[in-house]
């Protein structure tokens, strides 16, 4: 395969997480009234998702460790297909829980696989490049998949988006049955031995620093499911607007995110340290945190639009330097970095939507849950630089 081709595979695969996982979240209210559910149990469709995709990860990586990339990601590309039809086929939330655990199953492998393959074909240098650019897309995408959804949603019911999500999976199929070859360059027999697959696993664990970047990484994605999740009750119950309309919300924090991509890309990438772009990005998200507090005070949509913009470009700094980072504290252990790096930022999610079902849908949730995020990234901001003086202060001595 050609270095183009390789990209373009990779992101054909991860594409289904950008939209198995929130694509749908506009229409929540509207699954809440037709599976005669309550809106608990309509978002916790996301929780289920996220952690059969964490599950999924943290298997897939010593499967394709073992058995190669190509029929880990053939397998889960059917996975993917038959949750997104168990999913449209629901005519209750229990059948609808259970297409999204299927599909979060299929989703798990492709995402993984997604970011190795580019490992296997790419230098460092080379896949930071990459990876810079896919970054612009993928602050983009989390952004664009709800404003599609409403769309299609609005016109055709919230089973559209599953019908979409079914063409994907078939296309991802097609793609990989025919045009993806194998990446990796060596097999490792023992990849899938419980024993070596804990000791692997503990030596990433246990690093403090992978830690703080994983933190990082669930604080500025979770911003964007805070939005998602809640965000479509309270545009819709409590200000009265459409799904549409909380569709254009979307769109401002979608342009936020990949302004900030740019702008790093553009500016910081030369001009700041890695450490000065965590801080700026921690001080970004504390801005945000005040504006939100003042849109409770005037009770203003808009304003919380901007808040959470503000927000997410924030977010797009800790998630540059830490998606990047944390994935090359072990270079020797690719497939288990990045299992393990999925599946605990998954598992993060899942708490995080698991946590927000639990709550009331209303603004003052969304507020208060944005300055828990931003107490995590300044808790990993602080650990990280601690480190770091303390490993120049012991090189010097």
């Amino acid at each position: 395969m050609s270095k183009i081709q390789i990209i373009l595979i990779s992101f054909i695969m991860a594409l289904s997480y950008f939209f198995a996982s929130s694509m749908y979240a506009p229409s929540l209210p509207d699954i809440e009234s037709s599976l005669q559910t309550t809106d608990s149990l309509a978002q916790q469709s996301l929780s289920f998702f996220f952690i059969a995709l964490a599950f999924s990860q943290l298997s897939c990586g010593p499967l394709s460790e073992r058995y190669g990339r190509k029929p880990v990601a053939l397998v889960s590309a059917i996975i993917f297909l038959a949750g997104s039809i168990v999913c449209l086929s629901s005519v209750n939330i229990h059948t609808l829980l259970l297409g999204r655990v299927i599909q979060g199953l299929g989703v798990g492998g492709l995402y993984l696989l997604c970011r190795t393959v580019l490992q296997d074909s790419f230098n460092k240098s080379e896949l930071m490049g990459i990876l810079a650019w896919y970054g612009v897309l993928f602050m983009g995408l989390p952004g664009l998949t709800p404003v599609l959804g409403g769309y299609i949603a609005g016109h055709y019911g919230w089973q559209g988006n599953f019908v979409f999500m079914a063409i994907l999976a078939s296309l991802i199929l097609l793609v990989v049955t025919f045009k993806q070859k194998e990446t990796i360059a060596k097999k490792n027999p023992h990849a899938i031995k419980p024993k070596q697959m804990l000791k692997d696993y503990t030596l990433i664990i246990s690093h403090p620093i992978f830690l703080s970047y994983l933190a990082m990484m669930i604080s500025g994605t979770s911003c964007i499911l805070l939005f998602q999740v809640t965000g479509s009750f309270v545009a819709q119950n409590q200000y009265g607007l459409s799904i549409e309309q909380f569709s254009h919300g979307m769109l401002a924090l979608m342009a936020a995110s990949v302004s900030s991509r740019l702008f790093w890309n553009s500016f910081l990438k030369t001009r700041s340290s890695e450490t000065m772009t965590l801080v700026l990005g921690v001080l970004i998200q504390i801005a945000g945190g005040l504006l939100a507090l003042y849109s409770i005070a005037i009770q203003s949509y808009s304003i919380l639009v901007t808040a959470f913009a503000l927000f997410a470009f924030g977010s797009t700094f800790l998630t540059t330097v830490a998606s990047v980072s944390a994935l090359y504290l072990f270079p020797n252990h690719r497939g288990q970095v990045g299992a393990i790096y999925g599946a605990l930022q998954m598992l993060g999610a899942f708490g995080f939507t698991l946590g927000l079902s639990a709550l009331p849908t209303d603004q003052n949730t969304m507020v208060i849950a944005s300055w828990l995020l931003i107490a995590l990234s300044a808790a990993a901001l602080l650990k990280i630089t601690l480190t770091s003086k303390q490993n120049k202060e012991e090189a010097t001595s």
